[in-house]
């Protein structure tokens, strides 16, 4: 008989274990998909500005060239 409870409830563990195991494993994906959310973040302000600064550097040889060639 009691080897019977400790089968009985060594089986009840092991949902619990697994339960454990997919609550870990959910935490750790959120915190991964946190993490992506922030670098995306980073990468697109990274990329704006860029574009901005690319932007002003085309208005500067623009307007060098232009006064360079006596047009302005």
């Amino acid at each position: 008989m009691e080897s019977d409870t400790l089968t009985l409830l060594s089986l009840l563990a092991i949902p619990g274990a697994a339960g454990a195991a997919y609550g870990g494993v959910r935490a750790g994906l959120n915190g991964c998909r946190q993490s992506l959310d922030k670098m995306e973040r980073i990468v697109t302000r990274l990329d704006e500005r860029v574009d901005r600064h690319g932007d002003r550097i085309t208005v500067l040889e623009v307007t060098t060239n232009l006064k360079d060639s006596g047009r302005e």
